[in-house]
């Protein structure tokens, strides 16, 4: 083979190679690849019935959903709990209460600031910035004292303006004692000024000078969570001062306990004390009042009128 025949054929062999390797032709017969769609996750169980706007559905299950700064207290459970701690008869007669439904309670009385950010809104009416029959002057700045001087009404208003409502005394009494028969809120441990359990006097105040100079820091509020020792635990939070600090407005009218069985109390709907009310329930106990005040079944009456320096509140959310 000549020279020249060679060095054609050996261009010719090299043509064919990067043909085949660099301009590759898909054969007719390919199909294109398509990637498997994953598989879509299984719908998580639904509740049913369906959960209420204090708890949320998890796995099939509801589960306490309540804000922050609220605490979820459960139900009572068919048998309910004994309320009250007098004979038959008596304004606080013993009877069973039955609470069918959960409720979120706020962990801490209404503070100066919240309640001040209502009235900076137009929404709230101002407090009574003054006792005239006291030397005490409650101040507007305290930002994490509770709010003090305002009546059922302002108190009342506060509550439905943020979609919630006074607590009422079953709510509050099962809130504070669980209904295991402790004297208090935190146990059966006697308040000492010493033992950070509560603020409020010894012996209580002077019927002279009822909001002097008394209590266990010398007279006034204590700021909210002052005395953790005091709290009453439940398992999604703690609860302060539903003994000392502040006496606390409820829903309820000040009247008998009824004798019987309630399931469910409506201040509203029982026969006794259906509409408007002159004289309302208080809890709780204050600074100025003493340790008898502060256990879990007592209970006294304020005038819906009054605003006094030892009388504030919270509130509860309660299901749709």
């Amino acid at each position: 083979m000549s020279a020249r025949v060679w060095w054609l054929a050996m261009l010719s062999l090299a043509a064919c190679g990067k043909s085949s390797h660099d301009s590759p032709v898909p054969s007719a017969s390919a199909a294109p690849r398509v990637e498997a769609a994953p598989a879509a996750a299984p719908a998580p169980p639904a509740c049913t019935p369906a959960c209420n706007g204090i708890e949320r559905c998890d796995a099939g299950r509801c589960v306490p959903n309540c804000a922050a700064g609220e605490v979820y207290v459960p139900a009572t459970g068919p048998g309910g709990f004994e309320m009250g701690r007098g004979p038959r008869g008596a304004m606080d007669q013993k009877h069973t209460v039955v609470l069918t439904r959960p409720f979120c309670m706020d962990e801490t009385e209404v503070t100066v600031a919240a309640y001040r950010e209502c009235v900076n809104a137009g929404t709230c009416t101002t407090p009574q910035l003054n006792d005239l029959n006291s030397n005490f002057r409650p101040e507007f700045q305290r930002d994490e004292h509770p709010i003090n001087m305002v009546n059922f009404g302002q108190a009342k208003h506060y509550c439905e303006n943020h979609g919630k409502s006074l607590p009422t005394e079953a709510q509050f009494e099962w809130a504070a004692g669980h209904g295991d028969g402790r004297k208090y809120a935190w146990g059966d441990l006697e308040p000492t000024c010493e033992n950070g359990t509560a603020d409020f006097t010894p012996g209580g105040s002077p019927h002279s000078d009822p909001a002097g100079d008394v209590g266990c820091h010398g007279g006034g509020t204590s700021k909210v969570r002052a005395h953790p020792k005091g709290k009453s635990g439940w398992p999604n939070g703690d609860l302060y001062d539903l003994g000392g600090n502040l006496w606390e407005w409820t829903g309820d009218c000040y009247v008998h306990y009824p004798s019987d069985k309630v399931v469910d109390p409506d201040p509203q709907a029982h026969p006794s004390i259906a509409g408007e009310c002159y004289v309302r329930a208080l809890r709780g106990g204050g600074w100025n009042r003493s340790k008898e005040a502060l256990r879990v079944a007592w209970r006294a009456a304020s005038k819906k009128t009054y605003r006094v320096p030892a009388l504030g509140f919270r509130c509860v959310r309660n299901p749709r």
